[in-house]
């Protein structure tokens, strides 16, 4: 069977897109696509103002509140903690959703949504998403473009089941849909989850314990220690479990907080907010998996007791 791929973007295609989660990365990714017919499902039903703030300018976005139409993307960017919950509301309006995306940190919750999905009448593509990206919010409406990156997407299916297809395109000729701008296909979907998520199991929790920036990771001696000894444990984990790292992670995780130096990572964002982080659909997911195969993460589930133990991990 021929998997059916979709077209890179085009520009004289305009695309229907809804976004559910308009924190920094949904603003990000409203900026990006602010010349197809972008919408946001927003909790009072009102149009939402925002700010992307890049290197040169501030360009303002009015974003109209969704009022069922057809889309050809509705695209979560919520917490991954808070997905079903978001979801679960748009039962009856799932007819008018082609694809629903998950763009979102973490990795446990696609399933659940997988399973949702499936005891809905009429329901749309399930497709997988992860950016490289960086935003962070400067205040209620403006969002910092901090780094450029790629966001690359897939369908659930491919990256979850058959995992791999039997070619690379990363786009078809043949398809009757495009992609939506700024996004990359990609048939490896689990592959490019499980890659982000180690980078984030070895930088988030971190940062969180040390109220540091990632750039501080590698300079002071002492979180690079513990940088180390949890970057080794995780790669251990992933050799075991046949999971693979096209990049040595310490190596990989250095170079990530280097290159990102003075950014806050969206954990320790969350704590100095006084929010619920992601961090149980994180280094808890990697935890759950150490525990059914019966392998030991000794540093990973000390450094989670930590962070349980001042109230910042759900």
């Amino acid at each position: 069977m021929t998997a059916r791929l979709g077209r890179a973007y085009n520009p004289a295609m305009t695309l229907s897109i809804g976004i559910l989660g308009l924190g920094a990365l949904g603003t990000l990714m409203a900026w990006h696509w602010r010349d197809h017919d972008c919408m946001v499902i927003s909790k009072d039903g009102k149009p939402v103002f925002r700010q992307l703030v890049t290197a040169n300018n501030t360009d303002q976005l009015q974003l109209a509140h969704w009022q069922n139409e057809n889309l050809d993307w509705l695209v979560i960017t919520t917490k991954a903690a808070d997905t079903l919950n978001a979801i679960t509301p748009l039962a009856d309006h799932l007819h008018r959703i082609k694809r629903l995306v998950l763009l979102q940190n973490g990795m446990g919750q696609q399933a659940a949504v997988a399973d949702w999905l499936s005891t809905q009448n009429n329901p749309p593509e399930l497709w997988l998403a992860s950016s490289t990206e960086g935003a962070y919010r400067q205040n209620r409406s403006d969002v910092v473009y901090a780094g450029q990156g790629q966001t690359f997407i897939g369908r659930y299916q491919e990256g979850l089941v058959q995992n791999r297809l039997s070619h690379d395109s990363q786009e078809c000729n043949n398809c009757d849909f495009y992609l939506p701008m700024s996004t990359v296909y990609a048939p490896d979907m689990l592959d490019k989850l499980r890659h982000k998520l180690a980078i984030n199991a070895v930088i988030n929790p971190l940062t969180a314990l040390y109220r540091c920036r990632n750039g501080e990771l590698v300079t002071n001696p002492d979180y690079r220690r513990h940088l180390q000894l949890l970057a080794a444990e995780i790669a251990g984990l992933y050799t075991f479990l046949n999971w693979s790292l096209p990049w040595n992670l310490l190596t990989q995780a250095e170079q990530v907080a280097t290159a990102t130096a003075a950014n806050q990572s969206s954990t320790l964002q969350d704590v100095l907010q006084q929010r619920p982080t992601e961090l149980p659909y994180i280094n808890g997911y990697l935890l759950a998996q150490a525990e059914q195969h019966e392998y030991a993460l000794p540093h990973c589930a000390e450094l989670m007791t930590q962070l349980s133990n001042e109230l910042i991990c759900e």
